[in-house]
């Protein structure tokens, strides 16, 4: 057995036991938004923002608190592999305190195993095998896949078009030349068989989307005097919670409502 395919087996198995450790069988689909999977699961803080460059995500640690960063300029569904891929890196590299990611869904050979790894956990995470075969055939009834079955497991699943692509290839499913005819207008495909197209876009133009107690944290720091109020005004700049900062400028300009005490009603 060649060390890529002791990592893709690796990954599968580490991605259902993390399945039931989360408590979601096999055979469902993760919940919409995994990004609240793992705040709630895990603990771990999430920032989904607009990020410049090559850049799927990154993954931050210093001792037990973690943060995952997903950049809203790629899809959807991209950004839900990248969650998992981080998620990867905060469960399985402990010895890793940050990485940067430029995610390739479609590279299962990088040099780098444990992003391989990593991407293929977050492929089997996401869809394990057994259940994307048991809806495949469910939905093909054992004809050949078409656009529409294509389009419903991507969005049961909730993945990107590329993602659903290269897995029914590895599980061959479809073929190289059936990928070439399928990949192109996937918007306009899912729009006209009346599908929320979202999945397919990117989420930048809703702002910036946390799942993180980064802003209680610095809020209890300030109270204890840990910190003056400049570090933590400073500290809700770098962490891209500045909105927090205009509500307390605006509530300074409230007027003050009083109460009398009175016996009558």
């Amino acid at each position: 057995m060649s060390n890529y395919k002791y990592i893709k087996s690796r990954a599968r198995s580490r991605a259902l036991e993390t399945r039931n450790e989360l408590g979601i069988n096999s055979n469902e689909s993760i919940d919409v938004d995994i990004l609240k999977v793992l705040r709630k699961k895990e603990k771990i803080s999430i920032i989904v923002t607009e990020l410049k460059g090559n850049i799927s995500g990154f993954f931050l640690r210093k001792e037990d608190i973690c943060l995952i960063v997903i950049n809203s300029s790629r899809s959807f569904g991209h950004q839900r592999f990248t969650a998992a891929h981080e998620y990867y890196h905060f469960k399985h590299d402990k010895g890793m305190n940050g990485k940067i990611c430029p995610i390739n869904i479609n590279n299962y050979n990088d040099d780098y195993e444990n992003e391989v790894e990593a991407n293929y956990f977050a492929s089997y995470f996401l869809m394990p095998d057994e259940s994307l075969k048991y809806y495949v055939d469910k939905r093909t009834k054992g004809n050949k896949l078409n656009i529409r079955d294509l389009i419903y497991l991507e969005n049961y699943f909730m993945v990107s078009h590329a993602l659903m692509l290269v897995r029914l290839k590895l599980i061959n499913i479809i073929s190289e030349k059936e990928i070439e005819l399928m990949k192109n207008g996937i918007i306009y495909k899912a729009s006209k068989l009346g599908y929320d197209t979202a999945l397919y876009k990117n989420t930048k133009e809703k702002g910036t989307i946390k799942y993180s107690n980064y802003a209680e944290l610095a809020e209890e720091l300030l109270e204890k005097g840990s910190i003056s109020y400049g570090k933590y005004e400073e500290l809700l700049i770098d962490g891209r919670f500045e909105d927090i900062l205009f509500k307390e400028k605006g509530n300074e300009n409230e007027e003050e409502i009083g109460f009398e005490t009175t016996d009558r009603i």
